[in-house]
């Protein structure tokens, strides 16, 4: 079949549908979409809680325990422990199929009264790293988001196989790290951005292999460097002793001023190794990978975002996680030999033939299911034989069609498309979306999208940060006490005391603003990089597609141009 221009339902914009999407979706069996990329995106990031942890009870053992979910959102939310146990039977809500109103509908009825997991973590990181979401294999650690396999790590999003990283983000195997962003294999780093396999340096950009080097871009092997300048080990060191990063001061005044200096070297225009046939932002190890972005070890893909754990084949459509999955079209944080899945959220573990599912794991065909587990043949949480299921989803197919859910705003939804946003669990304000897409609070509730108003008095201050002492050697364990006041927003914060010794031990300032400001700065530069723009080569002419703009990095080089002037 030929490539098609369709309309958005949603944002009313033209789109394309190529030849080879045509065959993706015969190969899943599914129709063509009525909604573009960006759309069908941002439908499916709604489903994603962004860096917010809440306080509310477990439905089952009634402790106060930690939730992605609001306080006041109506649902039935079980701790990791309890949803995990065999306490329950998710076969309990099972709900017969009423062929009288939209089969979507139905579903969202059965999601509003099942209990579902508060936490997305392990058993290892839901006794040792509570404070954390989407996070795995993690011990000591706190409030890390979307990240697994880390040790004494705090405040960040996407870390992998780190220890002692603190207020870093997109950081991978990397130990003893302060304020980094797309850092990988470093060591002793501090205001690292974009560099690979360095140590014992501050505020690098774009450097690789590199050691005791300062305030310096597109470096590669080098020692001994300041601000760009090749120095002898004396020259060096005696520069380094008028530096203390240790006062915050001190702290702000270098970083703005590198940042400053960054802008006259051209950056890195694309993060992509390893790859053929594959076009996107930090991609990987890909092949025939279309708009793959944060992706590593993709192949005959297409639209797929933040996806770490290969391999991954034949997806469309398909947000977080990975490890062996296959066939899989409209997910959110679905992996860990996936296959055959769509239109699904929060599953994996070994499960094949999911379709319209919330948190089904260890399974196969479930159609329109809410935490079901270990069970196969599956329609509204009520097992079925293996015939009856076949005929009775055929039949709800058909009447998907026939008796589509209808939203809001006059969306349709017939077998084919996402959850509705209106349907999602979270706020918009709360989840990736809003990162993303942002909307206000009034557009929010006019598309029938939830909107959370905080408390931000929910802990007294006892002191603003502006009060800090201005430099870590002169911090007491007194600090541990008080709640600050973050200098961006309404809320308070505490330091804890993982933080305050490894602020010590590296030399760094202790933040002036919450957590939830900090990890969310590096996000919002993260989204920046999940897009491709077109840019002329400030050497040779050509156009090329990168993720920076003009306000980020004024002059700019082609891969060719920048590959013979940096190596």
């Amino acid at each position: 079949m030929n490539s098609e221009t369709k309309n958005c339902q949603n944002c009313k914009k033209d789109f394309t549908v190529e030849e080879d999407d045509f065959s993706f979706y015969e190969k899943m069996k599914v129709p063509p979409p009525t909604f573009c990329p960006d759309c069908r995106l941002q439908r499916r990031l709604a489903w994603m809680i962004g860096t917010r942890l809440f306080k509310r009870e477990c439905g089952l053992c009634k402790q106060n325990v930690i939730s992605m979910y609001e306080p006041t959102a109506p649902l039935v939310v079980y701790c990791h422990k309890c949803w995990w146990s065999d306490k329950w039977d998710p076969s309990d809500y099972a709900t017969e199929v009423d062929f009288s109103k939209p089969f979507l509908l139905q579903w969202k009825e059965l999601l509003d009264k099942t209990p579902i997991l508060g936490l997305s973590v392990d058993s290892i990181t839901g006794d040792f790293s509570p404070f954390t979401n989407h996070t795995g294999n993690s011990k000591s650690c706190y409030m890390t988001y979307y990240s697994a396999n880390n040790e004494y790590t705090s405040y960040g999003f996407y870390l992998v196989g780190n220890k002692n990283v603190l207020n870093s983000s997109m950081s991978i195997n990397s130990e003893l790290g302060f304020d980094n962003k797309n850092s990988f294999k470093n060591y002793n780093a501090v205001g690292f951005e974009d560099s690979i396999e360095s140590m014992d340096s501050a505020f690098l950009k774009d450097c690789i292999n590199c050691s005791n080097c300062f305030g310096s871009a597109n470096l590669r092997n080098a020692k001994y460097v300041f601000f760009n300048e090749q120095l002898s080990k004396e020259q060096y060191n005696e520069k380094l002793d008028n530096i203390d990063l240790g006062s915050h001061d001190q702290y702000k005044y270098w970083k703005d001023k590198t940042t400053e200096h960054f802008k006259s070297f051209p950056p890195k225009p694309e993060f992509a190794d390893r790859n053929a046939n594959s076009t996107g932002s930090y991609f990987f190890d890909s092949k025939n990978c279309q708009e793959g972005y944060e992706v590593v070890g993709i192949e005959d893909s297409k639209y797929i975002m933040l996806v770490g754990e290969p391999p991954v084949r034949d997806a469309y459509d398909y947000v977080h996680w990975g490890s062996n999955t296959s066939l899989a079209y409209e997910c959110v944080t679905v992996g860990d030999g996936a296959s055959e899945v769509k239109f699904i959220s929060e599953s994996g573990h070994n499960i094949r033939n999911i379709e319209y599912s919330k948190l089904s794991t260890g399974a196969a065909y479930h159609f329109g299911c809410v935490s079901m587990k270990k069970k196969n043949y599956c329609i509204l949480n009520k097992q079925y034989s293996k015939e009856e299921y076949t005929i009775l989803r055929e039949k709800i197919i058909k009447h998907m069609e026939d008796v589509p859910y209808v939203d809001k705003t006059g969306k349709v939804y017939k077998y084919g498309e996402f959850f509705p946003m209106e349907f999602a669990l979270h706020s918009y304000n709360n989840s990736f979306a809003n990162f993303f897409f942002p909307k206000t609070k009034d557009e929010s509730l006019v598309e029938g999208l939830k909107w959370y108003e905080e408390d931000p008095k929910e802990y007294p201050i006892t002191m603003p940060a502006s009060n800090l002492s201005d430099n870590i050697k002169d911090t007491t364990n007194e600090i541990l006490k008080e709640v600050i006041g973050c200098s961006l927003c309404p809320k308070g914060y505490k330091i804890t005391e993982q933080e305050l010794d490894l602020s010590r031990r590296l030399n760094v300032p202790l933040a002036r603003a919450c957590p939830f400001c900090r990890i969310d700065e590096k996000i919002k530069k993260w989204v920046k990089q999940m897009r491709q723009l077109q840019r002329e080569c400030d050497k040779c002419g050509s156009i090329f597609k990168t993720h920076y703009d003009k306000s980020q990095a004024p002059k700019i080089f082609c891969k060719k141009c920048y590959q013979q002037e940096v190596y």
